[in-house]
């Protein structure tokens, strides 16, 4: 669980009716977001202004940081590419951050996409040759990731409140975006 300035905490829900701390890990930044790797060892940090932090969870009683990648504004959000090797960040005023995580220990930016907005949600087509990110004022915008080195702009829609969030329907077709005061678009 992402608890802000608490850091990550690892919590046992194995009996939903009593669920316990098994462990925690205090990070450097606000703990905004977190997102487990496909085999349950890592778990990626979106650490505000601390960037991306990749945590060792293999032992959940004792977490270790693993490799840090200090993103140029304020990390809110962040997803993995199906195959593990990046993460997507979506920081803020710096917009959409790839970052080469390959190597957990020693994460590299591979490419980035200044969006209009203020980037505070980030999610990845099933293909993962797209990623959608709620840009605040600037609505949905809809990024070609299929080279992460070179992302470009494809498409965007100003929704008509603030974009917070967003997730896409199972069959890719529809994105629904938590659009603060304006509800869901």
């Amino acid at each position: 669980m992402a608890d802000g300035g608490s850091g990550l905490q690892i919590i046992d829900i194995s009996n939903p009716g009593s669920p316990t701390l098994k462990g925690t890990l205090n990070t450097s930044g606000y703990t905004e977001d977190v997102t487990l790797s496909s085999d349950g060892n890592y778990a990626y940090v979106a650490d505000g202004d601390k960037g991306l932090q990749i945590i060792d969870i293999s032992n959940p009683e004792s977490p270790t940081l693993k490799g840090t990648f200090d993103t140029s504004e304020y990390a809110i959000d962040v997803t993995l590419s199906s195959d593990g090797n990046y993460a997507y960040v979506a920081d803020g005023d710096s917009g959409l951050q790839i970052i080469d995580i390959s190597n957990p220990e020693s994460p590299t930016l591979k490419g980035t996409l200044d969006t209009s907005g203020y980037a505070f949600g980030v999610t990845l087509s099933s293909d993962g040759n797209y990623a959608y990110v709620a840009d605040y004022d600037s609505g949905l915008q809809i990024i070609d990731i299929s080279d992460p080195e070179s992302p470009t702009l494809k498409g965007t829609f100003d929704t008509s409140g603030y974009a917070w969030d967003v997730t896409l329907s199972s069959d890719g077709n529809y994105a629904y975006v938590a659009d603060y005061g304006s509800g869901l678009q």
